[in-house]
């Protein structure tokens, strides 16, 4: 059940935040304000017709919760506490540009998937519950106030699950250059057993998946292996163009199609089936959350975690 749900949480960050994503990394950044020392935001979680009023530290709980296995090292799990606090304020000053004195937020615009104490129990079950829930507050709370900027801006921490041996840059990922989200080391996410997956799948079946979403495709099982080719990779081997037949796309929209787990793949005639093989968890900018703990595993503090993923990035706290 964890796994179904963390692999659930990983598809609807790829998926749907990525073009929230990029809306605010093309968003000019706005300097730390005073305000947000006060932190007395009051976020609002709707669901299935009710509305929950949470104070800003329940908040970043859930989003620790929805976003990063409760299993994993406490150091990592500080680190997840960090980049969601920073996160949400990133926002919440993109979000306030135009009402400066606006306190009040839905989890639903701030972007992060979040979690309710209701939630957390079914996910984790009544044993884990209490032991779960209180690791996770004392990540929040021993990390209060904590934020990451960059040049006195808040950045934007975007993160994923499992890399395929370095990140990526936002520039090769996203075609923008963004000074703190630079190509690192996170060789760890190839111990990973999410790093390699591998699938077989009649032709057929790929074709009828691909149609629905372009229903002009002329692919038959005899030419399929000769119309779909990857044309364009980054850096680090991401693919970030697909032909197919006659159109292009890119490898992003081509893994979602798919539902693959990101877009570092191969794909290869194998017996006839269309083997694919696929590297990696997530978008792999900025960062690794598999990185993230296999550091903290080896005894890096949260701090020195998240100055590696995140390049020339200070840590600072609001009341310092």
């Amino acid at each position: 059940m964890k796994k179904i749900v963390y692999k659930l949480v990983a598809v609807s960050v790829i998926v749907l935040l990525l073009p929230f994503v990029l809306t605010l990394i093309f968003t000019k950044n706005k300097k730390v304000h005073n305000s947000l020392e006060s932190m007395d935001y009051i976020i609002y979680y709707e669901k299935d017709g009710n509305r929950q009023k949470l104070d800003f530290d329940q908040y970043l709980i859930g989003i620790v919760a929805a976003n990063m296995p409760a299993g994993y090292h406490i150091e990592a799990l500080k680190a997840q506490a960090v980049i969601s606090r920073t996160y949400a304020l990133y926002n919440i000053s993109m979000l306030s540009k135009d009402n400066p004195s606006r306190k009040e937020y839905t989890t639903a615009e701030l972007g992060l998937s979040y979690i309710s104490l209701d939630e957390m129990e079914q996910y984790w079950g009544s044993e884990n519950y209490v032991n779960y829930f209180t690791k996770l507050e004392n990540c929040v709370y021993s990390t209060k106030d904590e934020i990451l900027l960059y040049d006195n801006d808040l950045i934007l921490p975007v993160f994923f699950g499992t890399g395929t041996g370095h990140t990526r840059s936002a520039k090769d990922a996203w075609g923008v250059d963004i000074p703190y989200l630079k190509s690192v080391s996170s060789k760890q996410d190839v111990t990973s057993i999410h790093y390699l997956r591998i699938t077989e799948h009649d032709p057929g079946l790929l074709i009828g998946i691909l149609k629905q979403v372009y229903p002009s495709l002329e692919l038959t099982e005899e030419s399929f292996f000769k119309s779909i080719s990857i044309t364009e990779r980054d850096s680090i081997g991401y693919v970030t163009e697909v032909a197919i037949d006659n159109i292009t796309i890119s490898g992003e929209e081509f893994a979602n199609i798919l539902g693959l787990n990101s877009n570092h793949f191969y794909i290869e005639d194998y017996e006839g089936k269309a083997r694919i093989i696929c590297t990696g968890v997530g978008h792999g900018v900025g960062l690794s959350q598999y990185g993230a703990n296999a550091m903290a595993e080896e005894g890096y503090p949260y701090n020195e975690i998240l100055l590696h993923y995140y390049t020339d990035v200070r840590l600072i706290n609001l009341n310092n």
